[in-house]
């Protein structure tokens, strides 16, 4: 079994992984969450575990992007505590540091600290922060850091200048496990999908969002990003509780359907929270 993930090797996607399915299979990396989610629909892997949502900073909009046009489904949602560290090469000293790299969820997850102890650094957004220690140990600059997991010390021959340097006293963010297909009904799932209106007039979204209310059937997340298909037009993104196959899901997505576009369930999966 092949599994995709955010790469280079050490990403907190690919301690997901290896969270969820036990070092059962062989993990494949890729540049972009984009990639991931297309070695799945390319059947390139089996699944693929990319981050959607963190706890600090809210959606990881390229995820919802990648997903929101791709076949493929989502068939878990993995949850898990996160903890930065900023590290560097032998002889970095954090007063020395005028260069932070690292994945733009990761810098503001640590804005404090960033504000705090190294408010003159440059910062520096990556694709993921693996490639950031990646390019921090080819730099081998005492004055150039990264923050990631602590596990990239090891893998990158770095060293640990400060360790837990989040903001605040929790920073969980949570995964997606996405394949072919979705899970079946377990009696404790949630469901998210996509849409776009059919018209654009006062009211539409009440009434769409409005199946749900009717028929007791709770949103736990309600966000929009743009098509990119013309200025102004937008997609919505929902997750709610409950399985696509539940009688109420069934018949409140029927009744949608009539005032949306666009309707596309990206999967139905067991509820972690």
């Amino acid at each position: 079994m092949k599994i995709g993930v955010l790469g280079p090797r050490g990403t907190y996607s690919e301690m997901a992984a290896s969270s969820a399915f036990k070092a059962k299979g062989e993990i494949v990396t890729y540049p972009m969450i984009f990639d991931v989610v297309e070695a799945v629909a390319r059947r390139k892997v089996n699944a693929g575990v990319i981050p959607v949502e963190s706890m600090r900073e809210g959606s990881v909009v390229e995820a919802l992007d990648a997903l929101a046009w791709s076949k493929v489904k989502v068939k878990a949602e993995i949850v898990m505590p996160i903890r930065h560290a900023l590290l560097g090469v032998k002889g970095a000293k954090i007063e020395g540091i005028t260069q932070v790299l690292s994945h733009p969820q990761a810098l503001a997850q640590c804005r404090d600290f960033l504000k705090k102890s190294l408010s003159k650094a440059e910062l520096i957004e990556m694709p993921s922060t693996a490639k950031a220690a990646e390019q921090v140990s080819k730099l081998n600059q005492p004055n150039v850091a990264v923050i990631g997991p602590k596990a990239l010390a090891k893998i990158y021959g770095l060293k640990v200048l400060l360790d837990d340097i989040k903001t605040g006293e929790r920073n969980i963010t949570r995964f997606l496990q996405i394949a072919e297909e979705d899970s079946k009904r377990t009696g404790h799932d949630k469901t998210s999908i996509v849409f776009t209106t059919r018209a654009d007039r006062p009211g539409i979204l009440y009434e769409i969002l409005g199946e749900f209310a009717s028929r007791e059937i709770n949103l736990t997340k309600v966000e929009s990003r743009p098509s990119k298909k013309a200025l102004g037009d937008y997609l919505f993104f929902v997750d709610f509780e409950g399985h696509r196959e539940d009688r109420k899901v069934r018949e409140a997505l029927r009744e949608i359907q009539k005032n949306t576009a666009m309707l596309r369930i990206i999967g139905s999966y067991p509820r972690k929270f």
